[in-house]
C-alpha cells in the first residue's frame, strides 16, 4: 500500500496543532493515536505508513521525557513495532493493533479523570 498525497494538495498549507502541557500533549497523542489505529485496523493506511509518521522512536523518547502515562508509553511502545510485526508475523498485526487500542483506551480514562477541557488544539500556522 502506497499512500501520497492527493493531486490537489498544497504543499504550502499548514495545519498546526498545539497542546499545553504534559497532560493535555498526552491527550492529544492519546487521541491521534487512537485515530491512526483505526486507520490501520481498516486498512486504510498501512503500518509503515504509521510507524513513519507517528509511532516512532522519536515519539516514544518524547513521552520518556515528559513522563507520560504508562499505559500511553506502553501503547505507543507496542505501536513502534507495528512494521515488524506486519513483516514477520502478519497474523498476530490485528490483535497487536486491538492490544495497543486497549492500552490507548485505558490512557485515555486516566487522562480526562477529572481534567477540564483545556484549549482547543487547532492554532492558526503563522
Amino acid at each position: 500500500m502506497t499512500e501520497h498525497l492527493p493531486e490537489n494538495s498544497d504543499p504550502q498549507m499548514e495545519l498546526s496543532l498545539r497542546a499545553r502541557g504534559a497532560d493535555d500533549a498526552q491527550l492529544l497523542l492519546t487521541v491521534a493515536s487512537l485515530g491512526m489505529c483505526q486507520a490501520l485496523a481498516t486498512g486504510a493506511l498501512s503500518p509503515d505508513y504509521a510507524c513513519q509518521r507517528l509511532f516512532g522512536p522519536a515519539l516514544l523518547t518524547r513521552l520518556d521525557q515528559m513522563k507520560a502515562c504508562p499505559s500511553l508509553r506502553h501503547a505507543i511502545h507496542m505501536a513502534t513495532e507495528l512494521e515488524d510485526v506486519a513483516n514477520l508475523i502478519p497474523d498476530k498485526l490485528a490483535s497487536a493493533i486491538a492490544d495497543i487500542e486497549a492500552e490507548l483506551m485505558k490512557a485515555l480514562t486516566t487522562l480526562v479523570a477529572n481534567k477540564p477541557a483545556g484549549e482547543k488544539w487547532l492554532v492558526r500556522a503563522p
